[in-house]
């Protein structure tokens, strides 16, 4: 698990410093933040629990209609979603998204790292499908899905659904 949050990791780094030179040449990469809030869908509870995320992504065009997305979102107080005390996660990942005009919609995978008394713990990687639609003015609202993928536990047993509101660069 180490290894792929360090290669996930490397990444988002090269991402972002391939950003700058990039970003004067005719659009080709883009750079968003984001706040929002995410909820669980378990399986026989779910929408009982709401936490709040904070999220940066980058935007590389792959051709006329694809991106590759290298991102990474904080989800605040994720322990009261498991009736503890609060912690914090943090998901580094990457979307492939597929852009029409100002729609996009993706999947992709993120780590979960979990940062809680003290102590960190990193998840299985955990598949993500987002939609989203950017308005003429920059502000990007996106809904997404994720699973959590721990052995034991089917693929749609332990999910979360968030919604987030940004400004794209």
């Amino acid at each position: 698990m180490k290894k792929l949050f360090a290669a996930l990791l490397v990444v988002g780094i090269l991402a972002v410093a391939a950003a700058g030179p990039a970003w004067a040449q005719d659009k080709k990469v883009t750079f968003s933040l984001n706040a929002g809030v995410q909820t669980n869908i378990f399986n026989g509870s779910s929408f009982d629990n709401v936490a709040f995320t904070v999220d940066a992504r980058v935007g590389l065009r792959l051709g006329r209609s694809f991106e590759i997305s290298p991102e990474v979102m904080t989800v605040f107080s994720y322990g009261t979603l498991f009736d503890g005390s609060g912690g914090t996660l943090l998901y580094p990942g990457v979307m492939l998204n597929y852009r029409s005009q100002n729609f996009f919609a993706g999947v992709g995978a993120v780590l979960p790292w979990a940062f809680f008394e003290g102590t960190s713990d990193t998840g299985n990687p955990a598949p993500k499908i987002n939609i989203g639609y950017t308005f003429p003015n920059g502000i990007q609202l996106t809904v997404y899905y994720l699973t959590w993928t721990e052995s034991g536990i089917s693929l749609f047993d332990i999910g979360f659904a968030g919604v987030t509101l940004g400004y794209r660069f």
